[in-house]
């Protein structure tokens, strides 16, 4: 991984000013729509929103989305256990354009009589897509990278519901290296910013511990049950003929594609944040 500067660059003046201007329009709002990403609930959780939501009298919303690359069993975990630990009155499992997902929450926001809803999360959860379903038309800019939405824009639904997208937010500093790992995996920080190597050795560690079949699968690999993360490195440029010249093994093309295959779901259906009865 990189050198600690290196991992605070992330965090450009943009977000800081995106952060203030959140905490300026939460006494806009009856609603706040946090949105996680279901494969990490935990890493895609930004503390600095929790923080702006204490002592705010508003009704709180946590979408699980992309639950649809997420493993159904672990996401219906974390929900039971997102509802224990948080204040929000309603926790859901979410996949954008998924209609029968609208429906729900279009009950939920209704029931409550929600007029003006705030959508916050880190980057690359899946915000914009979401306003686009409740809108019912492509209204906000989406797109598979950080940074697509760069300011903030009201949008109202057929119910007659107002929208605020944002930003997404990151918090300064991660608590953990592997925070760091998991948000690179998923798109919601620039790769570029770790040495790519060692993040999809990473990577290579967390799929050989929880899903080895997939990555053997995903590259048509022989038995690798007891191999080291080295060891897979070399079986998938040898079977993907990842090469530079002189015949050795191309690491930074195999690091390029775990890292594509992990951001777009080609391992299926996983999840990266385990809960507390999977790592006991």
């Amino acid at each position: 991984m990189a050198t600690t500067s290196k991992q605070l660059q992330w965090y450009p003046g943009h977000m800081a000013k995106a952060t203030r201007q959140i905490k300026e329009k939460l006494k806009l709002v009856d609603t706040i729509i946090e949105i996680l990403d279901a494969r990490v609930p935990v890493a895609s959780r930004n503390p600095d929103i929790a923080q702006l939501l204490k002592k705010r009298k508003k009704t709180h919303i946590i979408l699980l989305n992309k639950s649809d690359l997420a493993d159904p069993k672990r996401t219906k975990q974390w929900i039971s256990a997102i509802k224990k630990e948080t204040t929000a009155q309603h926790v859901m499992a979410f996949t954008a354009y998924n209609r029968g997902d609208r429906s729900k929450l279009m009950s939920v926001l209704q029931q409550g009589e929600s007029k003006k809803c705030l959508i916050c999360g880190i980057p690359n959860v899946g915000k914009s897509a979401i306003i686009n379903t409740l809108a019912n038309k492509k209204k906000a800019v989406t797109g598979n990278k950080p940074g697509v939405t760069k300011g903030q824009q009201w949008i109202q639904t057929e119910e007659k519901i107002m929208l605020l997208d944002t930003p997404g937010i990151l918090w300064p500093k991660f608590d953990s290296e592997r925070i760091g790992n998991e948000l690179a995996w998923i798109g919601a920080i620039k790769d570029t910013i770790f040495e790519k190597e060692n993040l999809a050795g990473e990577l290579i560690k967390f799929m050989m511990q929880y899903y080895p079949d997939r990555i053997q699968d995903r590259y048509q690999l022989e038995d690798i049950s007891g191999k080291k993360p080295w060891e897979i490195f070399d079986m998938i440029c040898e079977e993907k003929k990842l090469l530079v010249r002189g015949g050795e093994y191309d690491y930074g093309r195999a690091s390029n594609m775990l890292l594509t295959d992990i951001k777009n779901g080609k391992f299926g259906r996983i999840t990266i944040d385990m809960p507390e009865s999977e790592t006991e």
